[in-house]
């Protein structure tokens, strides 16, 4: 599924487009490619006993999430961990599989 990226910029707002593909799931995890500026980042999105989680093995990476749809603290979680710009990727790509099944699926 298609979704559109935006951040806050000196001159208005960047914008750009992003894609996830669900390449498999379960109740309780989903294997993800989601792709946005140059960027293919693999990841795993699951639940455990404190709530939902990324893994995204290629950079050795993972993090505990809110809800898929909460773009500020996903976002601020995974900037920790790689840069800005994949992380806005990352976390609207989060938010476009909450509206997935319509609920925060996982």
């Amino acid at each position: 599924m298609e979704f559109v990226c935006t951040i806050p910029a000196e001159k208005g707002e960047e914008r750009w487009l992003g894609e996830v593909v669900v390449k498999r799931h379960s109740t309780c995890m989903a294997e993800l490619l989601i792709y946005g500026r140059d960027s293919c980042i693999n990841a795993v999105i699951g639940k455990y006993m404190n709530g939902q989680y990324i893994c995204i093995p290629d950079i050795d990476t993972g993090c505990p999430l809110g809800r898929l749809s909460d773009l500020f603290w996903n976002r601020e979680r995974l900037s920790a961990h790689m840069n800005g710009t994949d992380a806005v990727t990352v976390a609207h790509a989060l938010r476009a599989l909450s509206g997935y099944t319509g609920r925060d699926w996982l």
